[in-house]
C-alpha cells in the first residue's frame, strides 16, 4: 500500500468531514423558511424545491466517494466487508440523486423521488449497520471491536430516537453523522485488522523458504 496516497486520501476525507458539518449546521440559516435545525433532517436540507439543496446533496455524495476510496485502499482484501461498504456507499449517493419531499408539503414535488430517497436512506442506514457488526470480526484487537460494534449500537439508537423524539430528529440525525464518518474516518487510519488467507499463506510461504 502507498502510504503517501493513503495519507492524502485521508486529508481528503478530513476535508468532506469537516464540509459535512460545516454544512449541517450553517445552511440551515439559508434553507425554506420554516427549516428548524432541531427539528429537520438533512434530507429536508437537500430537499426538492429547496434553497441551496444542491450543496446537501452534493455532500452526501462527497462523503459516499471518499469513504468506499479510503475504505477500498485499507480493506479491499477483505470482500466481504468491502462489498457491504459498496452497498453502503452507492446508497448514499443516491440518496443524494433521489431528493426528500419539501418540508412545505404545498409546494409542488415528485413523489416518486420522495419514496426512493426514503428506500435508498433506509438501506443507507442498514447497511453500515451490517458494516460495523462485520469490521469488528477482523479487527485484530479488543478494543476496536468494542468501539466498531458500539458505533453501530449508537447509530440504531439514535435512529429509534428520530422517531419517538421527532422534535429533535434533526440533530439526533446529524450525531449519527458526526459519528459514523468520524469514526470511519478514525478506522481507516488507525485500525488493524488480521491476515486475510492471502497474506496468511504468503506469510507460511516465505518462512518455509
Amino acid at each position: 500500500m502507498d502510504m503517501k496516497l493513503l495519507e492524502k486520501s485521508c486529508v481528503l476525507f478530513w476535508v468532506v468531514y469537516i464540509i459535512m458539518i460545516l454544512t449541517a449546521f450553517i445552511l440551515p440559516f439559508f434553507s425554506a423558511p420554516g427549516y428548524s435545525l432541531s427539528q429537520n433532517t438533512l434530507s429536508e436540507l437537500g430537499a426538492q424545491n429547496t434553497p441551496y439543496n444542491w450543496m446537501m446533496n452534493f455532500v452526501f455524495i462527497l462523503l459516499a466517494f471518499v469513504t468506499f476510496i479510503n475504505g477500498f485502499k485499507v480493506l479491499g482484501e477483505y470482500h466481504i466487508q468491502i462489498f457491504v461498504l459498496l452497498i453502503f456507499c452507492i446508497s448514499l449517493v443516491l440518496t443524494g440523486i433521489f431528493m426528500h419531499a419539501p418540508i412545505d408539503r404545498g409546494v409542488v414535488y415528485d413523489s416518486f423521488q420522495n419514496e426512493m430517497h426514503s428506500v435508498f436512506s433506509t438501506i443507507t442506514g442498514i447497511s453500515f449497520c451490517t458494516y460495523c457488526l462485520i469490521v469488528s470480526f477482523i479487527t485484530r484487537w479488543r478494543t476496536q471491536k468494542l468501539i466498531a460494534l458500539g458505533v453501530g449500537v449508537i447509530a440504531l439508537l439514535l435512529s429509534y430516537l428520530m422517531f419517538i423524539h421527532s422534535d429533535y430528529r434533526g440533530l439526533y440525525q446529524r450525531g449519527i453523522f458526526i459519528i459514523a464518518f468520524g469514526w470511519m474516518l478514525y478506522s481507516f487510519k488507525f485500525y488493524e485488522y488480521v491476515f486475510t488467507k492471502k497474506e496468511y499463506f504468503q506469510l507460511i510461504n516465505r518462512n518455509q523458504k
